[in-house]
C-alpha cells in the first residue's frame, strides 16, 4: 500500500500537470476566440450575407416584395467596364505653348553668337597654341551642347572667315533657313509626345480658353519635326557639312511647343467615369421583386442583389457593429457544437492545446482559401477548389475518423457561412471530406493517401451532378464543376501529404504512420535490442502480438500497442545479463546481491529506456510505455526474500518499506498502455507453468489479470470490465497457439522406447502427445529454486 505522503505528493503533481499550460482554459478560451474573430474577419459585407442565389436557379421563398424603393445597380463588372471605357473615350490634353514659338529666335540668335564667339576663339589658340585658351575653348564647346567633328570645326571656321573678310554669307544664310523651317514646325505643332500606336487618335488641344480636337496625324512629334527640318535643309542648303552643321544645330534649339497637360488630362477622365450612370433603372416600394417558385433570370438577380445593398446602406451608419455580432454568434455557435463534441467525446484532444490550436490552425486554412475565392473575380466555379478534403484527411491520420467527420460538418458549414449561405458548397464539401476521411481510416503507408483521389472527385461529382438536375443546368455548366472538382481532388493528397509531414515535426504529432515505420525491426534501437539482448527482443516480438490482438479486440489503437510492446524493455539492453530472458548456462548476477541492489537494478532499465529512446526520438506515446507498463506494481520475490533477511538478522534498524521495492510508474495512463501491462504480466507468468493445458492457461490468464485490476493498476486508464474480458480471451487464443501441444511422430516414440530400454526406464506407451517446452521464467533470472518459483507465480508479480 502506498502511504500519506505518496499519495499526497502524486495529488500534487496531478494538480500541476492538470493546471499546466497545455491544459490552460485560459489558453483554450484564446484559441477558440481567436479562430471566431479571424473568421468574422474574413466575411463580406451585408449583401453577401443573405440566401445565395445564382442565375437559373429557382426562389423557394415566399413572394419578394420590396419595402422601400431603391434603384437597381448594374453588374460590378460591368460597371467598371463602362468606366474603363469612358476612360479610354477622353482625348488626352495638350496646351499650345505660344511663347515658346516666340522664344526660339532668341534662341537662335544666341547659339549663332555663341558659335561665332567659338569660332573666334578657335583661330585665336591656333594663333598662339596657349594652353589657357585651349581650355576655354573646350569649356565653350561643351557649355552650347555641340559635339563637332574636325572638319566641321573648320568649315565653320572658314564660313566666319568668310563672312568677315568678304560678302559670304552662309552662316547668315544657315541662321535665316533655321529659323524659317523651325517656325514653320512650331506653327504646325510638335508634341511632347512620342507618337506610337498606342496613342490616340485624336487629342484634345487647348489655347487659352478654347479647346479643339486635332487629330494627332496634322502634328509633329519631336523626332518626326527635327527628320522633316533636317531634309528641306539638305533641300535648300544642298547635301553637304554645311547642311549636316545645321542639322546638328536643330538638336540643339528645337523643343515642342504642344505640352501634355497630365492633370487636366485626369480631371477629364474622372468626369468621364463619374457620368457613366451606376444604376439601370429603379424598383418602387411595394413592388415585386419575384414571386415564390420563379425562375432567377439576369434582371431578377441585379435587383435581388441591389436589394441587399440598398438594405445594406440603409442600416450601415446604425446597425454595422449588430450585423458584425450576427456573424460572431453565427461562427461561435458552429465552433461550439465542434468543441463541445471533443469535451464530451475526446477529452484526450480537448484537455491538450496543442492539439486544438492544431484544428483551429486547419479550419483557418480552409477559411483561407474560401476567402480567396471570395476575393477572386472569376466567373467560374472556383468554390470547388476549397480544399476541404485536405483538411478532413489530416484529421482522420492525426487522431481518428469520427473527429474528422465532426470537422469536416463543421468546415463546410463555416464554408457555406462564407460564400452567402450557399448550400450546394456545404453539401459537396460534406460528402468529398467525409469520402476522403474513410480512405484513409485504415491508413498503413504514405503513399495510400493518394488513393483517396477518386473518393473525393465521386463525392463532388455525385453531388455536382444531382444538384444540376435539381436545377436544371446545362451541360457546360455540369463539365466546369467537375474539372474544378477534379483539380480538387488530384491537390487535396497532395497537400495532406506535405502537411502531415508537417504537422508532425512542429506538433510531435504521432500518427499511425509514424508507428508504422517505427514497427520496422530496422529501427536502429530494435537492432540492438535484437543483438544484445535477443531474449528481451524475442519477448517483446510476442508481447506485440499478444498487445495487437487484444487491442483490436476492444477497439484500441492496436498499432499503438505493437509499437509499444516493442519498445518497452529497450532499457534492458544496456544490462542484458540481469534478465532471465537473456540467461545462457544457469549463470544468475543476482545470487550475490542483496536485495536491494537487485531491485536498483530491475528497474533502472524504465529510466535507461526512457533516455534511450529520447536519444533515438522516439514519440512521447512510446516512451510513457515504458514505466506504464509496469505501474506501481511490487518486486515481491525480493521484497520477500528483503523480509526473510531481516527477520534472519533481527535487526531492528533494517526497516523494509514495501515502496522501496515498487515501480515509480506511473499507472498505465492509456487503454493501450494498460494491455501491454497485462500481456507482459500473463507471458510472464504462464511461462513458469510446467504442465500446461488450456484450462490451465485459462486460470492463470485470469488470475493475473484479476491480480492487476484489484491492485489498482488499472484505475487510471479507460477499460471496462467488458474489455477485460475480450482482452483475457485474446491473450487465450494466442498464448494457446504458443504453448500448443503437437502429435509425437513413430520414429520419435521409438526413440524413447530404446533410450528408456538402455536406461532400464518404464516408458508409458499410452500417451501420444507431449507439450513443447515451456519458456523460462524471470524467476529463473534470479535463481529461484522450484518452491519459491511456485510461490511467486501463485502470490505475487514474477520479476520481469
Amino acid at each position: 500500500m502506498e502511504n500519506k505522503t505518496t499519495l499526497f505528493i502524486r495529488d500534487i503533481t496531478n494538480n500541476f500537470k492538470a493546471s499546466s499550460l497545455n491544459d490552460h482554459p485560459l489558453l483554450k478560451l484564446l484559441i477558440g476566440l481567436s479562430l471566431v474573430l479571424i473568421i468574422v474577419g474574413m466575411y463580406p459585407g451585408g449583401e453577401s450575407i443573405e440566401i445565395s442565389t445564382t442565375i437559373g436557379s429557382i426562389w423557394t421563398e415566399k413572394d419578394l416584395i420590396a419595402t422601400f424603393s431603391f434603384p437597381i445597380y448594374k453588374e460590378p463588372q460591368l460597371y467598371e467596364q463602362q468606366k474603363r471605357e469612358a476612360a479610354h473615350s477622353v482625348y488626352p490634353v495638350f496646351e499650345r505653348r505660344e511663347e515658346i514659338q516666340q522664344s526660339f529666335i532668341d534662341s537662335l540668335r544666341n547659339l549663332m553668337r555663341e558659335l561665332r564667339t567659338m569660332v573666334e576663339m578657335l583661330q585665336q589658340w591656333r594663333k598662339f597654341h596657349t594652353k589657357n585658351d585651349s581650355i576655354t575653348f573646350v569649356s565653350k564647346i561643351n557649355q552650347i551642347g555641340l559635339s563637332l567633328t574636325e572638319n566641321e570645326l573648320n568649315l565653320l571656321s572658314k564660313l566666319y572667315v568668310s563672312e568677315k573678310k568678304s560678302s559670304d554669307q552662309t552662316l547668315r544664310k544657315i541662321e535665316e533657313t533655321l529659323a524659317s523651317m523651325i517656325s514653320e514646325a512650331l506653327r504646325i505643332g510638335v508634341i511632347d509626345q512620342i507618337k506610337t500606336t498606342q496613342m490616340a487618335d485624336f487629342i484634345a488641344l487647348r489655347k487659352g480658353t478654347t479647346e479643339e480636337i486635332l487629330s494627332a496625324q496634322k502634328v509633329y512629334d519631336v523626332d518626326a519635326a527635327i527628320e522633316a527640318i533636317q531634309v528641306r535643309l539638305k533641300e535648300r542648303l544642298g547635301e553637304n557639312d554645311a547642311s549636316a552643321l545645321a542639322g546638328k544645330l536643330v538638336h540643339v534649339i528645337f523643343r515642342p511647343n504642344i505640352i501634355f497637360n497630365e492633370a487636366a488630362t485626369s480631371r477629364a477622365i474622372q468626369i468621364a467615369q463619374e457620368n457613366v450612370p451606376r444604376t439601370i433603372g429603379f424598383v418602387q416600394q411595394n413592388e415585386r421583386i419575384i414571386s415564390t417558385h420563379d425562375r432567377i433570370t439576369q434582371d431578377v438577380k441585379l435587383k435581388l442583389d441591389s436589394y441587399r445593398k440598398a438594405k445594406a446602406d440603409r442600416g450601415a451608419d446604425h446597425s454595422l457593429w449588430t450585423q458584425r455580432l450576427g456573424i460572431f454568434f453565427h461562427i461561435l455557435l458552429i465552433v461550439s457544437l465542434y468543441a463541445i463534441y471533443l469535451f464530451l467525446f475526446r477529452k484526450r484532444i480537448f484537455h491538450n492545446n496543442a492539439m486544438l490550436a492544431l484544428i483551429a490552425l486547419l479550419i483557418l486554412m480552409e477559411m483561407f482559401f474560401c476567402f480567396i475565392t471570395l476575393l477572386l473575380d472569376v466567373h467560374q466555379p472556383i468554390q470547388y477548389l476549397i480544399v476541404i478534403p485536405a483538411a478532413s484527411m489530416l484529421l482522420t491520420i492525426i487522431f481518428d475518423s469520427r473527429v474528422a467527420f465532426y470537422g469536416t460538418v463543421t468546415m463546410a458549414l463555416l464554408v457555406a457561412g462564407l460564400r452567402g449561405n450557399d448550400y450546394s458548397i456545404a453539401l459537396a464539401s460534406l460528402v468529398a471530406g467525409a469520402l476522403g476521411a474513410y480512405t484513409v481510416r485504415d491508413i498503413r503507408n504514405r503513399t495510400q493517401i493518394f488513393r483517396s483521389l477518386i473518393f473525393i472527385f465521386t463525392g463532388y461529382a455525385v453531388t455536382i451532378i444531382a444538384l444540376a438536375l435539381e436545377r436544371f443546368e446545362g451541360i457546360d455548366v455540369v463539365f466546369t464543376g467537375l474539372t474544378f472538382a477534379l483539380a480538387n481532388a488530384v491537390f487535396s493528397p497532395v497537400l495532406t501529404y506535405g502537411l502531415l509531414i508537417f504537422f508532425e515535426r512542429v506538433f510531435h504529432v504521432t500518427t499511425d504512420l509514424t508507428l508504422l515505420e517505427l514497427s520496422d525491426f530496422n529501427h536502429p534501437l530494435l537492432r540492438q535490442l535484437s543483438e544484445k539482448a535477443p531474449g528481451t527482443f524475442h519477448h517483446s516480438m510476442t508481447l506485440g502480438n499478444l498487445a495487437e490482438a487484444a487491442a483490436d479486440a476492444i477497439s484500441a489503437n492496436s498499432i499503438l500497442a505493437r509499437v509499444g510492446a516493442y519498445f518497452h524493455d529497450i532499457g534492458k539492453m544496456l544490462k542484458p545479463e540481469y534478465f532471465v530472458e537473456n540467461q545462457v548456462g544457469g549463470v544468475n548476477r543476482h545470487t550475490r546481491l542483496k536485495p536491494r541492489m537487485s531491485v536498483l537494478i530491475l528497474t533502472s532499465h524504465v529510466k535507461e529506456g526512457i533516455e534511450l529512446g529520447q536519444e533515438h526520438g522516439l514519440p512521447k506515446k512510446i516512451l510513457d510505455f515504458i514505466p506504464q507498463h509496469h505501474g506501481t506494481t511490487l518486486i515481491s520475490y525480493f521484497y520477500d526474500k528483503a523480509l526473510k533477511q531481516a527477520a534472519a538478522k533481527k535487526n531492528p534498524k533494517d526497516i523494509i518499506r514495501e515502496e522501496d521495492f515498487r515501480y515509480p510508474g506511473p499507472k498505465p495512463q492509456s487503454k493501450e498502455a494498460a494491455i501491454v501491462m497485462l500481456a507482459d504480466s500473463v507471458e510472464a507468468s504462464t511461462r513458469s507453468i510446467d504442465n500446461m493445458t488450456p484450462q490451465i492457461l485459462e486460470s492463470a490468464i485470469e488470475g493475473m489479470v484479476k491480480q492487476r485490476f484489484v491492485e489498482g493498476q488499472l484505475d487510471e486508464c479507460e477499460l471496462t470490465l467488458r474489455d477485460l474480458t475480450k482482452i483475457k480471451d485474446a491473450f487465450l487464443k494466442i498464448l494457446t497457439g504458443i504453448h500448443h501441444q503437437r502429435i509425437k511422430y513413430p520414429e520419435q516414440e521409438q526413440l524413447e522406447v530404446q533410450t528408456a530400454t538402455q536406461a532400464e526406464i518404464p516408458v508409458q506407451q499410452s500417451p501420444t502427445i507431449v507439450q513443447t517446452e515451456p519458456i523460462a521464467t524471470d524467476t529463473e533470472a534470479i535463481g529461484v529454486s522450484s518452491s519459491e518459483k511456485e510461490h511467486v507465480s501463485k502470490n505475487a508479480d514474477p520479476i520481469p
